[in-house]
């Protein structure tokens, strides 16, 4: 991984370009995620649109660099043109840190885009000088209306050479995106976004472009997809890749349909595949139906893990809680029913249930009246509860995602049943995947602390796991006395209000016609 530094401050005749991914720490405290995993891909994409020749591009990761004005404030001061993109969650640290960089230099153009702008996109609107609600791609168009055309890239090329959260360990690549199912809760969903086959040329620029890596991570949120021959195709092509030396292994994310294939399976293996992150969320599968996510329930998914493993594929999941539905001795029976299967791996989290806005589950939660008063966008990533619990109270509810997600009070249980799952699966993975499947496990139970042992250090935050009275990060505070026309900036985005009902600020935004009009 290389280091990060600063840019220079002189690029005469050159336009100062500072691409940001905007990042809230799920602990609610400012650190650095040096070694996060898996990390993001898009601002490589967007420094890409700009051409190299008139502008002077760089990139910060709040993820591993952490907050700018915490970590890095004379960034504060040097760009001419700012862009933010981001997850929903994080939609907030874009209002903040567009009114540190107007405070500096009210000419500084701001430009947003990603998962949050497209989720808030007419209160977006108002916030920033331009915003871009659909795919990267169309960014140099944005960039020719807002300052000239001599400063958008003809071809836009990955910018890997700015991506110093890359190395040669482990590196990102897309070779398609957005999803052909249609899960309730999936905020892809919510978007209303159809799958997109990237071409082969594409993909291979990417990986060329890269030179060498150990692990070729592919951020497809779908990297299966509807169209077998186009898929084998990819196989095909990345087993050419690995031969000529570009990568050693590679890992992606997919649906569970994949393994239905036996053929697929095995050219998978043969291309170098180490490791699949599947969409398991849950093995109850009532709840799987609940959310339209059907086809988990075609085959027994434990069958489906076992064929991963005999195949000589690391398999990883994650499991989700949604507390509307779901009773905390439901989940408890869940953790038991993966405890007692060895052959199912250790899950890589615990997540809450989010709804996200826009979509079914958002629509279904809200006109039932279970979403919580006082809920923010901040608190729409997975470790707050914003769901009125069906079975139990709201504290002991939060107890037990406290508890949970860092599997406390189950550690030496997950610990056990990690070295039966090694010890039943060591012919057919190889020592670089047991070693994986472990540190996974060990960084399950503190993700902050194995992202940087540093993090072991810091002052905790006394948080209640409840979105209408959890607390604040301390960046919602300015660093320094800003106008009164900046105050808004650092208001947290709530998506209802003390009554529980749509925040009036954003109700275009949250709303699908389909809601009565309610006074804040």
């Amino acid at each position: 991984m290389k280091k990060y530094s600063l840019p220079h401050t002189q690029w005469p005749g050159k336009k100062k370009v500072l691409v940001v991914n905007v990042y809230f720490p799920e602990v609610r405290r400012p650190i650095q995620l040096t070694n996060e995993i898996p990390n993001t891909l898009a601002p490589v994409f967007i420094a890409g649109a700009f051409s190299s020749e008139t502008c002077h591009v760089h990139i910060y990761n709040e993820v591993n660099s952490g907050f700018m004005e915490v970590f890095n404030p004379q960034l504060l001061e040097w760009p001419d043109v700012v862009v933010f993109t981001g997850l929903t969650f994080s939609f907030d640290r874009m209002m903040q840190l567009s009114a540190y960089f107007k405070f500096h230099n009210e000419k500084v153009i701001t430009i947003a885009g990603g998962q949050g702008v497209r989720t808030f996109q007419h209160y977006a609107s108002q916030l920033f000088d331009y915003v871009c609600l659909g795919d990267i791609e169309e960014l140099p168009k944005l960039i020719r209306a807002a300052i000239g055309i001599q400063y958008a890239s003809g071809r836009m090329r990955p910018r890997y050479d700015l991506a110093y959260w890359m190395g040669r360990r482990i590196a990102y690549v897309e070779s398609s995106r957005n999803c052909n199912f249609k899960c309730a809760f999936c905020s892809l969903t919510g978007e209303g976004v159809t799958f997109q086959k990237k071409s082969l040329e594409f993909l291979k620029e990417q990986i060329v472009r890269l030179k060498k890596v150990k692990v070729l991570y592919f951020l497809d949120n779908q990297f299966y997809g509807n169209d077998k021959q186009v898929f084998r195709e990819k196989l095909e092509m990345l087993r050419d890749l690995r031969k000529e030396g570009y990568f050693q292994y590679w890992a992606a994310i997919l649906t569970n349909d994949f393994f239905w294939d036996d053929e697929l399976l095995a050219l998978a293996k043969e291309s170098g595949c180490f490791a699949l992150f599947v969409g398991v969320e849950s093995f109850d599968s009532d709840w799987l139906a609940h959310v339209n996510k059907k086809q988990n329930n075609r085959k027994k998914q434990i069958d489906l893990i076992q064929k991963s493993l005999d195949a000589g594929i690391l398999f990883q999941f994650g499991l989700v809680y949604d507390p509307s539905e779901r009773s905390v001795a439901s989940m408890k029976h869940e953790i038991a029913y993966i405890n007692s299967h060895s052959v199912i791996p250790t899950p890589l989290f615990f997540f809450t249930a989010i709804p996200f806005p826009g979509t079914p589950f958002f629509a279904e939660k809200y006109e039932e009246g279970l979403i919580l008063p006082n809920t923010k966008a901040r608190d729409l990533e997975s470790s707050t509860l914003s769901l009125l619990p069906r079975d139990n109270s709201i504290e002991e509810t939060a107890e037990f995602i406290r508890q949970t997600k860092y599997f406390r009070g189950y550690r030496r249980k997950m610990l056990d049943h990690e070295l039966k799952f090694l010890l039943k699966n060591y012919r057919s993975l190889n020592l670089d995947q047991q070693v994986v499947s472990l540190f996974s496990t060990f960084r399950l139970f503190s993700p902050a602390t194995f992202s940087n042992l540093g993090n072991l250090w810091q002052k905790k935050v006394p948080r209640t796991h409840i979105s209408t009275t959890e607390v604040l990060d301390s960046v919602y505070t300015p660093i320094k006395r800003l106008p009164s026309k900046y105050e808004s900036f650092f208001k947290p985005t709530y998506l209802t209000n003390e009554a529980g009902e749509l925040n009036e600020l954003i109700y275009d935004d949250l709303t699908a016609q389909r809601y009565k009009k309610t006074s804040a």
